[in-house]
Order: structure tokens, then sequence, then C-alpha cells
């Protein structure tokens, strides 16, 4: 039933013969019934009551305050104006009627305020314009802003958080409407160009620093090619996807993004990064500045010098030739497993802990070498050996640890005669000298084309064990030590900076899944989902700009300005609807916290209460 206006027009004195509960609801006795007591000695009065409004003030006792806001009820039981007969029907009553408005009475401005300022100043309106049209452009926006605002990627529960939010968009879309946009209205040829656009006004001039890493989100969607299984961290068994970022180091800015099935290694998908970021250079070398005043073109543009950060597991021969080939350097941590890092350690372990190489700002020693890193290289490659007291304890607990549960695995071995694979006992080398005999065979899994059959080979089981000092010595001399490689980082104090910071990507999948829903996906089309991690690419951005834009006020207090404390503040700063006149308005004047932050984005007053008057032109 349609909801009576609580406005000034619609309150009227509150009549006799009326009880009030402890809520405000007025009800009137309309008749007295005569009920039996529950001991059945006899009756008790009783009264049919119905409700016929609610006080105006429930905090204020309603016999010194009595008005009330009168509900369809009263209207059919008493007059309303004077010389009028009573209102029998809802037809009578109209005028006082109101159907559910579409917006909320209370609205919140604050966060919109500052995305559409944010969004506007960083060129990223611009860039999306390029590629969708101004319904999609909204859309996207306010479903970023969603995702950041409800930490939730359930575009179910949309509609109801937009009916309280200024928005990007001119009408509060359905649930539906969002759905078979997400599924058909966003190409693969769009969400690549506008990929390539942002990138190209992200970059700028100079050395530029780009940390790049890769997570795996869990999918349970079924028939859909992306979704395959891989190594998935928290469980083996589940399907997933697997996202890579490129980040600026300096702001943590996301600058491009792909996604690939599941199954894809990481030195595959670093190679089609590489790729990308070729051909971002191509184009940049290929373009040329604006004419000059005499009408003649000017010379080509500077191209930027890009480094590309990365974790040990990208390494590769092919990756690192293809990106000496593009034009872009590396700095990269060396695989411990790689034979050349245990030799670069043996030989310079005791000149790295020298005074001459020490670093006061870090605490560390550090020095540089130049090496070969692969057999086949032409060049040499900067070598930069770090010994660092705190990286040294952890090694060393982690090595007690392995010789301690080697020790553990051996010695249930023994107990229970259990047969091993030449291969399995050469993991207990590295630590343990064995005496073992041939006994039997044992069927192995076959992997590569094999994959799916097994295979008999010998088995051996172990007659003794005793631990080798010599070797666990050799690796306790190396704990502490860690090998970062170069080619065009000459300093050893430049890259462990650098390195020191490679951890932004980190922090922004962190982002992404605490704060933005990317922990799952909740789609049933590959349209969808590729849709899906666009919005999750344009809230990263915009995550990363209010971060960046409120770096001061976290110097002194992080508890209390971490994005979605910034946001929740941002939120609070509402226009309220005027039940007279029906315009919103600013009530509450802005709180201190809510000044330091719109101040952090040039935002005064006059630009809230601007961007209240756009809503109202909006509605």
């Amino acid at each position: 039933m349609p909801r009576i206006i609580r406005s000034d027009k619609n309150i009227v004195a509150i009549p006799t013969g009326v009880s009030v509960n402890s809520k405000g609801y007025v009800y009137l006795n309309r008749t007295t019934v005569w009920v039996d007591k529950k001991n059945g000695t006899g009756k008790t009065a009783d009264h049919k009551k119905e409700c016929i409004g609610i006080v105006v003030n429930p905090d204020i006792d309603w016999t010194t305050d009595r008005r009330m806001y009168p509900n369809i009820k009263y209207y059919e039981l008493f007059h309303n104006k004077v010389g009028q007969e009573p209102i029998t029907t809802n037809a009578d009553i109209s005028e006082y009627i109101q159907d559910y408005p579409e917006r909320s009475d209370c609205v919140s401005i604050g966060f919109h305020a500052v995305a559409k300022k944010l969004t506007e100043v960083s060129k990223l309106v611009e860039v999306l314009a390029k590629t969708f049209d101004s319904e999609a452009i909204s859309l996207i926006l306010d479903l970023a802003c969603y995702m950041l605002s409800e930490e939730s990627a359930v575009f179910q529960h949309f509609p109801h958080w937009a009916r309280s939010q200024a928005l990007f968009s001119d009408a509060i879309h359905t649930d539906s409407y969002i759905s078979r946009f997400v599924k058909s209205n966003v190409t693969l040829s769009q969400i690549e160009q506008f990929k390539k656009n942002w990138f190209q006004v992200a970059l700028e001039d100079g050395r530029i620093y780009l940390c790049y890493d890769s997570t795996n989100v869990n999918c349970q969607t079924e028939g859909v090619f992306i979704v395959q299984k891989g190594h998935a961290k928290d469980d083996p068994s589940l399907d997933q996807v697997n996202l890579e970022y490129v980040i600026r180091q300096k702001d943590s800015m996301p600058l491009t993004y792909k996604c690939y099935p599941g199954s894809i290694n990481d030195v595959a998908e670093a190679s089609e990064i590489i790729e990308f970021l070729r051909e971002m250079l191509d184009t940049k070398r290929n373009s040329e500045q604006p004419a000059s005043n005499d009408g003649s073109l000017s010379s080509v543009v500077e191209i930027p010098s890009l480094i590309l950060i990365a974790d040990r597991g990208y390494i590769s021969e092919e990756n690192l030739k293809s990106l000496s080939k593009s034009g872009i350097g590396f700095l990269m941590i060396m695989k411990r497993n790689m034979d050349l890092h245990d030799q670069i350690i043996d030989a310079y372990l005791r000149k790295v802990k020298s005074h001459e190489h020490y670093i006061s700002e870090s605490g560390r020693f550090a020095m540089t070498v130049s090496h070969q890193l692969f057999a086949s290289d032409e060049q040499d490659y900067y070598f930069h050996i770090v010994w660092d007291a705190e990286l040294e304890l952890a090694h060393r607990a982690k090595l007690d640890r392995d010789i301690s549960a080697m020790r553990l695995k051996l010695q249930k071995a023994l107990e229970r005669q259990q047969l091993f694979t030449e291969t399995e006992l050469k993991t207990f080398h590295v630590y343990y000298d064995l005496q073992y005999h041939q006994e039997g065979t044992l069927n192995v899994n076959q992997r590569g084309r094999g994959a799916g059959k097994t295979k008999k080979v010998p088995a051996f089981r172990i007659d003794s064990y005793a631990i080798n000092n010599e070797r666990v010595q050799k690796e306790d001399d190396r704990c502490g030590y860690s090998i970062s490689v170069s080619d065009s980082v000459a300093s050893a104090t430049e890259a462990i900076t650098a390195l020191s910071k490679r951890d932004c990507v980190e922090k922004s999948f962190m982002a992404l899944k605490s704060h933005m829903g990317m922990d799952k996906f909740g789609v049933h089309f590959e349209s969808s989902m590729h849709t899906k991690i666009l919005v999750w690419f344009v809230a990263s951005i915009i995550h990363a700009l209010l971060f960046e834009k409120t770096e001061r006020l976290r110097a002194t207090d992080r508890k209390h300005y971490t994005v979605p404390a910034i946001i929740n503040l941002l939120e609070e700063v509402t226009a309220d609807r005027d039940l007279a006149s029906e315009q919103y308005k600013r009530r509450y004047k802005l709180t201190k916290h809510q000044r330091k932050v719109l101040a952090c984005f040039d935002i005064s007053d006059d630009d809230i209460d601007a961007s209240i008057t756009d809503l109202v032109d909006s509605k």
C-alpha cells in the first residue's frame, strides 16, 4: 500500500481516546470487549485497537507535543478539513499519498564528488570515452565505486546501494540490466583498446620502474575456457583464472593487466606482457609531437626508460632476451635453485661483508659484480649481492626446519622399510649421506607425452643415513644472502631501493581481494568475466588515486586514514531532501576529518554544494 507523506502538510492533532506505544505509534480504541481472565475467575475489559499514525516527535512525551503524521486509517475515520465529509476511499486521499521514491531522502554525495574529480583529473573518463559510449562509461564508474564502497563485487545488491548514492548514471539500473550489460555490451576488442589507451596516457617520460606480478582468482564456473586448474595456493583442486598486473612503482598506479587460463605458468604469461610493453614503446617511438610554430614537425618524442621488476619465477632465457630486444630493462630476484646463484655467493660471500660495501641507509652489505647469466649470453649482467641480518635469521630458521623434517622422514622410512625411487633419494642428498640397496620396482606416473600412464622404475631401500656436516655448513654460510640481476641498474643501492618497493603490486592484489570483492568470481559467462575484470581494474585505478592523494594524512595517523576509512568518511557527507520543497540540501557542516580528506583533493564546501545542485538537476 502507498505510504503517507511525513511532511508539514500532513500533520494533525492527536485525537482523544487513543494510546501511544513506546515506538510512537498511535492506536485508537474502537470498541470495548469483555474477555475471559486467564485464571478463569471471570471477565476483564479489553479494547479493539487500530493504528492511525505515528507521533511527530517520538522522543518527546506525546501528551506535551500532541502532533502526529496520520495514515490512511485516520482519514477513513476523521474529517481532514473543516466542512468535508469523512474520507472513506483511497481515491479521496490521493493528494497525501506518495509512490515509493527512486531516490532515498538522504543521498551520499562526498565519495561521488571525489571520484568524479579524480577520474577527470587523471583523464580516466577521457580514456574511457575513446572506446565506450557515455552510458557505458557512467555504469562502469558506478560499478567501480560500488565495489570500493561496499567491498563487494556482487552486482545483485547494486540497485539498493544506488538509491542512497549520487551516481554517474542518470538512472538506477536494475540487476537484470547490469547482468545483460556485463555479458553483452562490452567486447574484448573494446577492453584491449582501452588498456592500450590508458597505458599511453599513464606512461610518463624518464626512468620508470614497473612492478609486475600475478595472482589467481578461484572460480566455479563450468564450461568456460579461461577457467582451468592450475597451482591454486588455497586449494589445488579449485579451478582458477590467472590475473597479472603491471603497476607504476612510484605511486602504485595500475597501468595494464592481462588474464590467462588458470593452467598457464608464470614464464609463459610474462612473454605476453613483454610483447604488450614492446608494442606500447613502439607506438611511443612512432608518435610525433605537434607541429612547431613554423609549421614543421618537431622531433620524435622522448622515449621513456622502462625497467620491469619481477619475481624470480619469471626469469627465463627467452624472456630476458625478449626484454633486451624490446629496449626494456629488467631487475629480477635470482632463483636460488640456479647453479649460478650459489657459485656467485660462494665466490663473494666474504668480500661482501667488508666495511667498504656497507650501506648505512638500509643497514645492509651489498656489492655489484658483472657476469654472464646464461651460457649463450653475449653480454654481462649486473649481479647485486646483498647480505641482510634479518634475512640471515630467516634463512637459518628455514635451514633448521628443513634438516629436522628430512631427518624425521628418513627415520620413519627406516622404521617402515619404505621404498624410494632414485629421484626421491636425490632430495635427501642435499644434507644427508645415504647407504641403500636396490629392491624390486615401483610404479610411477609418467609426465609429458605419457601423462596419465604409469611405468616401472627401480626401487631402493635405505639402510642408514648420516648428516653431511660439510654440505650443511656450506648452506649455513649462504644464509642471509640474496642476489638480484639487472641489465640496466648498475648501482646496488638503487637496486635495493627499487626492490624494497616491489610489493606495491602485492598490495594492489590485497586491496582488490579484501576491499573490492575479487576473492572469487560470480559470473557464468566468459564475456561477463572479462567485463567484471575491467571494472575491477577501473576500481583499482580509483583506489590508487585515493591512496596517493591522501598519503600525507597517513604520515601522522595510519589507522583512521586507510582507503576504506576515507570512503566511509566521504559517504557521510550527505544531501537530505527537504520534504516541503522536495529539493536536496546539505543539512550538516563538514567535520574536521572530512575537511582534511576533501582538502587532499582540493574540494571545498562550495564544490560539495555544486555537486548537490548537479544531483537535483539530474533528477
